[in-house]
């Protein structure tokens, strides 16, 4: 099946997964799983046809290969998975249990298998893996704080206590920033996120933000951070240097999750009421396309080709 370069989008309202052609700006294709799963975050290995698909309501972690488009294996995670990060360079996934107050520790060697179930904090949401260092981040709502564990023994080796509801982890590029998207329940105008340096452990910034920031992605040239502010239904562009709201583009009644296209000019986010992907132009603010999908659509992630070096 012809994957590469397109984008993959989890349509958790009725069990499948979308193929979008982002040239075309439409749907090309669709694979179906079995019913009552919910899929709801998808991820993807570098050099690897598989993708990885967490089924909220199966508890368990699918692993489709994308070159035949069937699930080659299911495996069981903790209750209520949610989010999902890999680290490419040691080739393990991570799946935060929301409801078991655990991580899933998936390696993906020569066969996909569940290493460990790592207790952590209260209600884990938004994961992330560090660039280079051997370093999770993990965000709690319940605990309000995010932990930082490191790789090789899975020990919290600093915690950091954060005045609302943490939702959202991201590592900037450079390693030296942690992103928090922070929200306040019943008060839609205290979102924030949250600059943490990495050096010192200590928020040094704090950025305004739409209702429910729960998806963060930094940009290619490390200058802006897009914001998908569920409950707002927008996609915000932050100014990293001038620490400001740039853009603000509505895209349905709430957001699901967002990815970038290959050259990081467009982002494909997910409205999960309407049943459609928006295509934004996030340097200019502005929205160009609405694309069809599957019944609340809610993860997606962009399928980079698989480069192969050609012998010399």
């Amino acid at each position: 099946m012809m994957w590469h370069g397109k984008i993959a989008v989890a349509n958790k309202g009725e069990d499948s997964i979308s193929f979008l052609n982002p040239h075309r700006r439409r749907e090309e294709y669709r694979i179906y799983l079995e019913p009552g799963v919910g899929p709801c975050a998808l991820a993807k290995m570098k050099s690897s046809p598989i993708l990885l698909v967490v089924q909220a309501h199966d508890n368990s972690l699918a692993c489709i290969d994308l070159d035949c488009g069937v699930v080659e294996k299911i495996l069981p995670v903790g209750r209520c998975p949610s989010f999902i990060t890999v680290c490419n360079k040691t080739h393990t996934i991570y799946v935060t249990n929301a409801d078991s107050d655990s991580i899933s520790v998936v390696h993906n060697g020569d066969d996909l298998k569940v290493m460990s179930q790592v207790p952590v904090g209260s209600m884990p949401q938004g994961i992330d893996c560090h660039h280079y260092l051997p370093l999770l981040a993990i965000a709690h709502m319940d605990s309000q704080d995010i932990w930082f564990v490191e790789t090789e023994g899975y020990t919290m080796v600093k915690r950091i206590a954060v005045g609302g509801y943490p939702i959202a982890v991201k590592f900037s590029s450079k390693g030296n920033t942690l992103y928090v998207g922070c929200y306040f329940h019943n008060h839609r105008l205290l979102n924030k996120v949250l600059l943490v340096d990495l050096c010192k452990h200590v928020v040094y910034r704090e950025i305004a933000v739409g209702c429910m920031p729960h998806r963060l992605l930094e940009t290619s040239d490390g200058r802006y951070l897009l914001v998908a502010s569920c409950e707002a239904g927008n996609l915000e562009v932050v100014d990293l240097v001038s620490g400001s709201v740039v853009h603000r583009v509505k895209v349905g009644e709430a957001v699901g999750d967002m990815a970038l296209d290959e050259g990081g000019v467009c982002a494909y986010v997910t409205a999960p009421y309407e049943g459609r992907v928006c295509v934004v132009d996030w340097k200019a603010g502005k929205k160009l396309a609405d694309i069809q999908v599957g019944k609340k659509p809610s993860g997606i992630v962009y399928l980079e080709p698989v480069i192969t070096r050609r012998e010399e």
